[in-house]
Order: structure tokens, then C-alpha cells, then sequence
């Protein structure tokens, strides 16, 4: 009877044990099968990301080439505007150098290693959310120029400019390096791409503090200003007044369709994987993403709508276009507090 009793009870024993090695094997099986599902690739978001950013690449080489031209060789007086304008540049620039890369590996398992990846990946982030934070400083600028006229004779000026996008290029290259290598893409083949199912804290972090929040000031400072050149709007300067309130919706627009739908895509993902969503379905939110985050590249070159209308120093050293025409434009031009 006793040897019964030891055997009924290893048997329940046993038995009471099995649904948890089920249960742990079906995990092993879907955790693998979701790792494969997030490396396939979509064809239709590949040949979206080739056509763009081949067409980002071309005209924001020919764009930010003849901005360089402008703002190294032609200009001589520093300004708060060419102050800005050549950070925010140099960032755009920055980007154009990854973009080879991004286009290669659209298609291509990654043949360069980790180090390179990373350093690519560093370089392309932290262009983002530099452009971002120097657009940002644009906007606050004008902002004191409209709305407080004699205060910023003394709060603007092109040092305190330079000191300000120095301190944004120090606190982003500070937090690049704190972070140092990421971890989750060092066994991967592919680069520019998220090929696992876990949440990235950073890339919220990163999305709330380096887009939300700057977009929120971004906002706030254009629709002041537009209220504000209203309220001064004249007879004799109705035209001119206008126009300056359509170069800020303009330039207020191509920030939300550049990077709205990016930070939009960002936090949706962290959420769909943060709740444990099925696989197909972050894969899903991932395709959009990529397909968002080739459209906040485009950044770089709707960046040159700052360099033509909002920089009235710009065309006043174009020495490519004719008099004539340069008159008329600066006849349109918004005054140089802007």
C-alpha cells in the first residue's frame, strides 16, 4: 500500500508539473516565431524608403550645397539667424551622410559590423533631435523679437546664440555616449531597424522630451506670433505683415508633417509592446513607423524654406541671381526681426 501511495503521488506530482513545461515551451515557440516574423520585411514599405530617400538624398545634397556656399563664403556678418541657420545645417548635413547607408541596408543584410551601426545610428538620431531642438530655438527667437521688440535687444544676440546651440550639441552628445552601445542590435545583420519585440524606454524618453515637447513650444511661439503681427497689421504694411504670418504657418506645418507622425508612430509602438500585443501586430505599428520615420527625414530638405524666406540675409548675398529679381523678393520679404 505504501509503495501505491508513493507511486500515485510522483505520478501527481508529475502530472501537476506538465502544464507548466507546456506552457513555457509554447513561450520558447512563439518568442522564436515572433523574433522571425519581426526580421521578414515588407516589400511595399522597402521600395516607399528607397524612392524617398533617394529623392531626400539628391535634393538635399543640392540644397544644403548651395546653402554651405551661401552661409561659409558669401556671408560675413554673423547674425542670430546665420547662427542657427549654420547648426541647423550642419545637422542636415549630418543626415545626408547616413542616408547611403539607410538605402543600402533597406534590401542588404549590414556588412560593416556593430561599431559602425552604432556610430551610424548615433549620427542619424542625434541629427533628429538636434534639427528639432535648433527649429525649436528659431521659433523661441522670433517669438522675443515680435513680442517683446526692446527686451531683445539685450536677450538676442548671435554669442548667446552660439552658446545655446552649443549647449543643445553637448547635452545630445552627452547622452549618446552615456548610452553608449545598444545592446539589443549587436547580433543583429540588419542596421536602422528594431528587429525585436521589446519596449525601448529610450526611445520614448527620447520621443516625449526631444519631439513632444519641443513641438508643444514650437506651437505656443508660432501661434503668438501670428496673433501678435495681427494686431500690428497696418494699411501700409497689411502686405508685408501677410506674408510673414505665412511664412510662420508655413514653416509651422512642415514641422508637424515631418515629425508628428514620427513621434506619433514612436509612442504608439512602445505601448502596443509594453501591453504584449500579438507579434503581427507590432510588426504592423513597426512598417508604419519605418514608413513615418522616412518621412521626418524629408526634414532636410523642406529645411531650405528657413534658408530662402525666413533668412533675409540669405538672398542679400546671392550673387546668382539677378538684381532685379533679388529686389522683388526682398520686397516680399518679412521684416528682419523674423
Amino acid at each position: 500500500m505504501d509503495r501505491r501511495n508513493i507511486q500515485v503521488g510522483d505520478y501527481m506530482a508529475v502530472t501537476s508539473k506538465l502544464p507548466n513545461l507546456v506552457s513555457s515551451t509554447t513561450a520558447i515557440y512563439n518568442n522564436t516565431n515572433c523574433s522571425e516574423i519581426m526580421k521578414t520585411r515588407n516589400p511595399k514599405v522597402e521600395i516607399f524608403l528607397i524612392t524617398l530617400l533617394t529623392c531626400v538624398f539628391i535634393f538635399g545634397t543640392i540644397f544644403n550645397s548651395l546653402a554651405v556656399w551661401v552661409f561659409c563664403f558669401k556671408m560675413k556678418k554673423w547674425t542670430e539667424t546665420r547662427v542657427f541657420m549654420m547648426n541647423l545645417l550642419f545637422s542636415d548635413c549630418c543626415l545626408l551622410f547616413t542616408l547611403p547607408f539607410r538605402i543600402y541596408t533597406t534590401q542588404h543584410p549590414w556588412p560593416l559590423g556593430d561599431s559602425w551601426c552604432n556610430a551610424l545610428l548615433s549620427v542619424y538620431f542625434m541629427n533628429t533631435y538636434v534639427s528639432i531642438a535648433v527649429i525649436t530655438l528659431i521659433s523661441m527667437d522670433r517669438y522675443v523679437a515680435i513680442k517683446f521688440p526692446i527686451k531683445a535687444r539685450t536677450l538676442r544676440s548671435p554669442r548667446k546664440a552660439a552658446l545655446a546651440c552649443g549647449i543643445i550639441w553637448l547635452v545630445y552628445i552627452t547622452i549618446r555616449l552615456y548610452l553608449g552601445l545598444d545592446t539589443d542590435r549587436r547580433l543583429s545583420k540588419s542596421c536602422f531597424r528594431k528587429e525585436t519585440e521589446k519596449p525601448l524606454n529610450r526611445a520614448l524618453y527620447f520621443t516625449v522630451f526631444g519631439t513632444c515637447l519641443p513641438m508643444v513650444i514650437l506651437i505656443f511661439c508660432s501661434t503668438q506670433i501670428i496673433l501678435t503681427l495681427k494686431k500690428k497689421m497696418s494699411v501700409n504694411k497689411k502686405k508685408k505683415i501677410k506674408k510673414s504670418i505665412s511664412i510662420v504657418k508655413t514653416n509651422l506645418a512642415i514641422f508637424l508633417f515631418c515629425f508628428l507622425p514620427f513621434s506619433t508612430g514612436n509612442i504608439v509602438r512602445f505601448v502596443i509592446e509594453s501591453i504584449g500585443s500579438d507579434c503581427s501586430l507590432i510588426k504592423f505599428i513597426n512598417d508604419i513607423f519605418y514608413a513615418a520615420q522616412g518621412l521626418s527625414d524629408i526634414n532636410c530638405c523642406l529645411d531650405s524654406i528657413c534658408y530662402y524666406f525666413v533668412a533675409k540675409e540669405f538672398w542679400e548675398n546671392i550673387s546668382l541671381i539677378p538684381k532685379l529679381k533679388i529686389q522683388l523678393i526682398k520686397g516680399q520679404m518679412p521684416e528682419s526681426s523674423l
